[in-house]
């Protein structure tokens, strides 16, 4: 007998299911949904997905179960038998994939979203970053960064890389790490040297910062079970001069945390001609360095970038919208460098990583066929970009731009189960011929319906599994509304 077969209506799947003594999270109300993804010692067992492992050595399984034990992927298989008390999540009719990696978000401008709706790059600095930034309080960044993560778990998203501008003092960070824990995402975060007020100390300034830094790395971000990783961001050279820009770079490269900075976009008034040259130069060009944006520096530095190991993240969107210029992730990656997607700011967009690969996707065959039919009248039978290669950038690909391809971004036993599950049957994804291709092309974040992050369960039936994810969202409108009408004041 087919281990799918049916007997007396019942799939020899879920017989097996009910003898093992296992609960299907489906049938339960939010309440109990909710007890289990509090309790980590639970196991799960996705049963019967499609598979995209993103894992060259698993491979593809049209139908396959995932074990996870204690949050780590224990197995990879089409047949698992269930653990007793497992909760089992059905995976028919659904696509199992490692959950989605946002390479750079400004998390706390969640509480501005669309305010950035008709701004330009100018626009938004002076409105967003000189006007909200600034006067967001530690309360403020804890309630946005939780709800920031909720919209991004909503969508798939299972870790991001928080540039905090908004981490202006060390009780600003504090408040961005317990809203990162409390919504239960894994994270890096970018803490920021803050500008310096006229008058004002740096040397007692930053010193505050690094010592605070240097506090939480070794406190509590150690005992974090790794699911908040500490880094450090700058507005670097191309926004300030060259000497005290690599002054500030070299002093926070002591702390020993990776450093992240926008480079090389075409609107930067101080961008500087062979910025990652001279960044090697200066000895600061390495595997702790991720570049942001880096729509245009000259060919040759992205593969000197890549063979010094720099990561770098691309938000194609925000790109192109306001002239930072063509998404340099495409030629990045050729170059060997290691390349995460980021949405960027939330002020102007959302939705997680799918809009963001399908833009990048559309734009990058756009400038191909423009070439092929200048050179050939013609365009490739076959598009020079999949939707295989974009999902990757998403996953395994992310992971490697924020350093954690050891923990995250493909179904791999041993890696921490970071998972999504999407539906595969619905109006916008039935019937299934090319399950990368439905995911990145055809799928919304409502199609998302499961989200395990850690091993535990953060969305389920298509709903967040949190019990304050109401009053977090109520609490957002509230202050955001009476930020606004501060920030109108001037």
């Amino acid at each position: 007998m087919n281990e799918n077969s049916d007997v007396n209506g019942l799939g020899r799947r879920a017989i097996f299911a009910a003898a093992a003594g296992a609960a299907t999270l489906s049938g339960l109300p939010a309440t109990a949904r909710a007890q289990q993804a509090a309790d980590p010692a639970r196991p799960i067992l996705v049963r019967g997905a499609h598979v995209l492992s993103m894992d060259s050595q698993v491979g593809d399984m049209p139908l396959g179960d995932i074990l996870v034990e204690r949050g780590t992927i224990r197995a990879v298989a089409p047949n698992i038998e269930a653990p007793a008390g497992a909760t089992i999540i059905d995976g028919a009719g659904r696509i199992a994939m490692p959950g989605m990696v946002n390479g750079h978000i400004h998390l706390a401008q969640t509480m501005q979203r669309g305010l950035s709706t008709e701004h330009s790059f100018v626009g938004y600095f002076q409105t967003i970053v000189l006007r909200h930034s600034n006067r967001m309080t530690p309360a403020d960044v804890k309630l946005a960064d939780h709800a920031g993560a909720l919209e991004q778990m909503a969508a798939g998203v299972t870790t991001v890389m928080d540039w905090s501008r908004e981490t202006m003092s060390p009780d600003h960070a504090d408040a961005a790490i317990e809203g990162l824990t409390d919504a239960g995402i894994r994270a890096v975060l970018a803490y920021t040297a803050p500008p310096i007020p006229q008058g004002g100390d740096a040397s007692a300034i930053h010193g505050r910062m690094v010592a605070h830094a240097r506090a939480l790395k070794a406190g509590r971000l150690a005992a974090s079970d790794g699911m908040i990783q500490l880094w450090t961001c700058l507005q670097g050279p191309d926004f300030t001069p060259l000497e005290p820009a690599l002054v500030d770079m070299r002093r926070l490269a002591e702390i020993g945390v990776p450093i992240a900075i926008h480079t090389g976009a075409s609107i930067y008034a101080n961008r500087k001609p062979r910025l990652l040259a001279q960044l090697d130069a200066a000895g600061l060009l390495n595997d702790r360095l991720q570049i942001v944006h880096a729509n245009n520096h000259e060919d040759d530095e992205y593969k000197l970038a890549a063979d010094k190991g720099v990561m770098l993240a691309s938000t194609p969107e925000v790109e192109l919208r306001m002239g930072h210029g063509h998404p340099s992730m495409f030629k990045a990656a050729a170059a060997g460098m290691r390349v995460s997607v980021g949405t960027d700011i939330p002020s102007m967009v959302g939705g997680g990583l799918l809009p963001q690969l399908r833009v990048a996707m559309a734009v990058e065959l756009h400038r191909l066929n423009l070439l092929a039919i200048a050179a050939t009248r013609t365009v490739a039978q076959t598009p020079p970009v999949t939707a295989r290669q974009m999902l990757e950038f998403a996953t395994i690909g992310g992971a490697r731009g924020l350093g954690l391809d050891r923990v995250t971004g493909s179904i791999t036993p041993g890696k921490r189960a970071d998972i999504i599950l999407v539906r595969a049957d619905q109006p916008l994804t039935a019937p299934v011929s090319d399950p990368a291709g439905l995911v990145l092309l055809q799928a919304s974040a409502g199609d998302i319906e499961t989200v395990i992050v850690d091993g535990r369960i953060r969305k389920q039936s298509g709903r967040l599994v949190d019990a304050d994810a109401t009053a977090v969202f109520r609490r957002l409108q509230d202050r955001a509304e009476e930020m606004a009408a501060a920030a109108s004041r001037g």
